[in-house]
């Protein structure tokens, strides 16, 4: 799963190797439980214990398109090799103490749970500022893998709490509850992405980079923060999810500002600071989502994909097809196919 999740998109790579390592913890788990004899698997566990928040963390800022983030993870390691000095220290310390007889030192846990805590922070700065955006993509793909990835967040932070609690437990019993528990949190996580990848082969394959953001600036975080502006997109939104105007062909720049009471200038200003599109691939993303919700429905198999694309208010097949192919990977019948599998 791992592999498959490596190789289809470049956005699931990050993910890729968070699936391996919880599935090679979940292994130890087994095989420690199996034979207490094996006493070196705990060292892996708690070396790539500190990498699982950081994967997971940007495998989230990667489903936001951002645009220098290569450049965030490479400062990112260098900034983290202090820390992974001292846990590898810490590791073999807590080695000898295993060989000697003595107790953990624990030191690993205590810096992971204080890890957790700061990219809880960060994370949640980080909704916080794209607030509006996540709301205005909604309807799209882009979204329910957000949603998806921070559920997997959520499961990792419980993960770490009863690895806190399994830690400083002085009752063996209840440390035995809390390591099944880690277990079946950590088997949770990857029912969910197998769940996913096999109920809909294009949830970690497509490519549909609906919005763009970058963390250079405050001016730069496709965020607008005034009332008016939110009140636009708020507008907006209904709009599009509720009223679904997209839908017709001869909606243009001037009938969508008229109903916002904005001007086309000023329309055309918050599209491109808040998604960075024009207002053409706004409304073209937003048709390309309801096609792609109308080719995925299994009660609309007899609909032949031309009425679909008239429907959500193309007018031109030939572009039609370019405008998926490129946001997709696939072609508007290689999707409706795949979507059926």
């Amino acid at each position: 799963m791992s592999k498959q999740l490596f190789v289809v998109s470049k956005n699931s790579r990050l993910l890729a190797f968070y699936t391996l390592i919880i599935s090679l913890i979940a292994l130890n788990q087994i095989l420690s439980y199996h034979d207490q004899s094996i006493i070196i698997f705990p060292i892996f566990n708690s070396l790539t214990g500190f990498l699982l928040i950081p994967l997971l963390f940007f495998h989230i800022l990667s489903l936001f398109y951002v645009k220098n983030l290569s450049t965030l993870i490479y400062k990112h390691f260098i900034a983290s090799i202090p820390f992974l000095c001292v846990i590898i220290y810490w590791i073999f310390d807590d080695f000898k103490n295993k060989i000697l007889g003595y107790n953990d030192n624990s030191y690993i846990t205590i810096l992971i749970a204080l890890q957790f805590l700061v990219y809880i922070f960060f994370l949640i700065y980080f909704i916080n500022e794209n607030r509006l955006l996540i709301k205005a993509i909604k309807p799209t793909l882009q979204y329910r893998r957000i949603k998806f990835s921070i559920s997997l967040f959520i499961i990792q932070f419980l993960i770490t709490i009863c690895l806190i609690l399994e830690n400083f437990s002085i009752n063996i019993l209840s440390s035995q509850y809390l390591v099944f528990l880690i277990f079946g949190l950590l088997l949770t996580q990857l029912l969910m992405i197998l769940y996913e990848s096999r109920s809909n082969q294009l949830f970690f394959k497509e490519n549909d980079n609906l919005t763009h953001v970058t963390l250079k600036t405050k001016k730069n975080l496709g965020v607008i923060v005034n009332d008016s502006s939110y009140q636009i997109l708020e507008d907006l939104q209904k709009l599009m999810s509720e009223q679904k105007i997209f839908k017709d062909s001869n909606l243009n720049l001037n009938g969508l500002s008229t109903k916002l009471n904005l001007s086309e200038h000023n329309l055309s200003k918050i599209l491109k600071d808040t998604f960075n599109l024009t207002y053409s691939q706004y409304i073209s993303f937003q048709r390309l989502e309801e096609a792609k919700k109308l080719l995925q429905d299994a009660h609309n198999n007899d609909i032949r994909i031309n009425e679909i694309m008239y429907e959500v208010g193309f007018n031109s097949k030939s572009a039609f097809n370019t405008w998926f192919k490129k946001n997709t990977g696939f072609t508007p019948s290689e999707f409706k196919k795949g979507s059926q599998k």
